[in-house]
């Protein structure tokens, strides 16, 4: 598959997370291959050749078979960068078959299960004292309990390995039940009636108020001695639902150095190696950043990342391959200077859709959203001049998808 001297990259799964990583690569002429079961937008950029293969949240065998298959074809061993929880968990638990051909930029098994399994995680963190929600079970939670409230429910994992195999919907009832708020006892109950047959589905929590522009990143990269090589920090600036949606438009930003030690201290005590995403949020109460999530993969706007000046996927791949000595990185720009936009989301959600979804804070007329963006450097998902391919790709699905959307709210009306 490769007869390059440069060994090659293989990222999977390909939406505009791992798009990123294809063009970051792409650019410091690095051969990528762009794996996922369907033609997402990362599977057209021009810095990769796609393969179809199977998606380990239905099909892990398959998956890792698959990987195994091609691995003696290299002449020079691939990185493997997985951009989701399912195919992170894959090739971690399968790390010792995977490593005699591939490099593996995931941590161990036993560290991603960990980290998937958020209840796990939870108790991990709790336990040593670190700014995580206060964690309940379900069977905890009764009349004589009520100032806890609010909670959350909150999937304890959306995406697994063979999570889908005998149901396939199951990730998609998760994803569309990502953060419930429950106010009160009755909530928790109707709740727990609702969803009776999925209560194992789920975990309840602190809820931390605020919406998600309260969302700070801390982006990193570990090396193999557990050693961060590459730092980012950053807000989440709009997303869509506005607070639990993914993000729209990212912006780098500094936190406390006290996140930053905290940060450093659980890779430490993790033994973690690979990209990682740790997910805080702001109380608006009491101002303390509280840690939602670690994420063991990258996320969703890491292609912000090169222009920080911490580019995490060329760091990753040149210390997995020795290819450069890497020193340790963080950005060090000021707030706000540089901005990574889902151009066409951000422009129709500004425009139309908060408002007519109930969010009308977030509601803003075209030279409003014009203004905001001036004076700032953009890096846009759907646009870069040294990849078109791919901006006519996101306006073919994005013009489909309001398309769609336009003739399926008509047809309500009619009803």
């Amino acid at each position: 598959m490769n007869t390059s001297s440069t060994a090659p990259a293989i990222v999977f799964n390909c939406q505009y997370n791992g798009l990123s990583i294809i063009q970051e690569l792409g650019r410091h002429r690095v051969p990528v291959l762009a794996l996922d079961s369907k033609r997402s937008v990362g599977t057209f950029s021009k810095y990769a050749t796609f393969h179809h293969c199977p998606d380990p949240l239905y099909d892990e065998d398959g998956f890792i078979q698959f990987l195994l298959e091609k691995g003696s074809e290299f002449t020079i061993k691939p990185v493997l960068f997985p951009t989701h929880d399912h195919w992170a968990g894959a090739i971690a638990k399968y790390q010792t078959d995977l490593e005699q051909y591939y490099h593996l930029c995931v941590a161990p098994a036993s560290v991603v299960d960990l980290l998937i399994h958020k209840d796990q995680f939870y108790q991990w963190a709790l336990e040593r004292n670190y700014p995580v929600p206060r964690l309940y079970r379900h069977n905890d939670i009764n009349e004589d309990s009520p100032g806890i409230f609010p909670l959350i429910a909150k999937p304890i994992a959306r995406r697994l390995p063979n999570l889908c195999e005998n149901n396939p919907r199951i990730s998609a009832f998760l994803d569309d039940h990502r953060m419930t708020i429950i106010s009160n006892i009755t909530e928790f109950n109707q709740f727990c009636q609702r969803y009776s047959d999925y209560l194992h589905y789920f975990l309840f929590l602190e809820y931390i108020p605020g919406m998600g522009d309260q969302i700070y990143t801390v982006g990193i990269y570990a090396n193999k001695e557990h050693e961060i090589l590459g730092l980012f920090t950053g807000r989440k600036v709009r997303g869509y639902p506005p607070e639990t949606g993914d993000c729209l438009v990212g912006q780098g930003e500094h936190i406390p150095d006290d996140i930053i030690t905290i940060v450093k201290e659980m890779v430490y005590q993790l033994k973690f190696s690979g990209i990682a995403q740790f997910e805080f949020k702001k109380n608006p109460v009491t101002g303390k950043l509280i840690l939602l999530e670690i994420n063991p993969r990258s996320w969703s706007w890491i292609g912000i990342t090169p222009a920080m000046g911490v580019s995490l996927p060329w760091i990753a791949y040149a210390d997995l391959t020795g290819t450069e000595k890497i020193t340790y990185k963080e950005n060090k720009i000021k707030n706000g200077d540089i901005i990574y936009l889902h151009f066409l989301h951000d422009l129709k959600n500004s425009l139309y859709t908060y408002k007519k979804a109930g969010y009308p804070e977030y509601h803003k007329g075209l030279r409003s959203w014009i203004n905001e963006l001036k004076g700032r450097k953009r890096i846009y998902a759907e646009f870069s001049w040294d990849d078109p391919i791919i901006a006519i790709y996101s306006l073919y699905t994005f013009g489909r998808s309001v398309f769609l959307g336009y003739f399926k709210s008509q047809d309500k009306k009619d009803l």
